[in-house]
């Protein structure tokens, strides 16, 4: 029976592209400023998954860890990661300032907690910044606990990720469902009969979401004709 509903957070329930877009183009700026390697912009921006001015789906800026990002830069020049994540930490207050939900994302949670669901936040990016965001937008109340990527070792999609989580709870994956904007999320636990909810709101189209059991617009589709939508023996 289902029980709990799995969140990505990024460009399922944050604007991805308002935020991360805008700052992947400073930083490959700034990076190329700070270590004079003009030459290889373009081949780290591609490389990162910044294609043409946007976030390419399932690439490493739309679902990496913090840790993969920064080893990218490292890849280039020694240093690099450490001057990254100092760049990043600089610039951390104005990202998190620039936060904004998706449309009906908070209402979605609250349905969803009315109707007898427990709504978890499952992403790759830190706990600071998670917990930052459920701050913001004083959804606490909603949100039963989260799992963030430097929690545990393991990054989406290997089910380990949710082990621990798993355990604190008692649950098992029947009782979960996991709904995101990237194939790290419809992939997710798939082998071991996760389901999940492909949502088109952040990088990826229909044909990038392997492994979603539906797909759907955002989180404010996640119900229909009253219900919502992953009936039980869906999968």
């Amino acid at each position: 029976m289902t029980r709990v509903i799995l969140f990505d957070k990024d460009g399922t329930l944050l604007n991805y592209q308002k935020i991360w877009t805008p700052y992947a183009k400073r930083v490959i700026q700034a990076f190329a400023e700070e270590f004079e390697r003009h030459d290889i912009k373009d081949e780290l921006a591609y490389e990162l998954g910044l294609i043409d001015g946007e976030i390419a789906p399932n690439s490493i800026l739309a679902s990496g860890t913090g840790e993969m990002i920064q080893n990218h830069f490292e890849k280039y020049e020694s240093g690099a990661a450490a001057w990254m994540r100092k760049h990043y930490e600089a610039s951390l207050k104005d990202i998190l300032d620039s936060m904004e939900l998706i449309e009906g994302s908070g209402e979605m949670l609250e349905k969803l907690q009315d109707d007898g669901f427990e709504n978890v936040i499952v992403t790759s990016d830190s706990r600071e910044s998670t917990e930052y965001f459920v701050k913001k937008f004083n959804l606490h109340p909603l949100i039963k606990d989260i799992v963030a990527g430097d929690d545990v070792p393991h990054r989406k999609p290997d089910i380990r990720m949710l082990h621990p989580f798993m355990e604190r709870h008692g649950y098992d994956v029947s009782d979960m469902v996991m709904v995101g904007d990237n194939r790290s999320d419809t992939m997710l636990g798939y082998e071991e009969g996760l389901r999940t909810i492909g949502v088109l709101s952040g990088t990826c189209g229909e044909q990038d979401l392997e492994g979603a059991d539906i797909i759907v617009e955002s989180v404010d589709d996640l119900y229909e004709n009253g219900e919502f939508i992953m009936g039980e023996g869906c999968k």
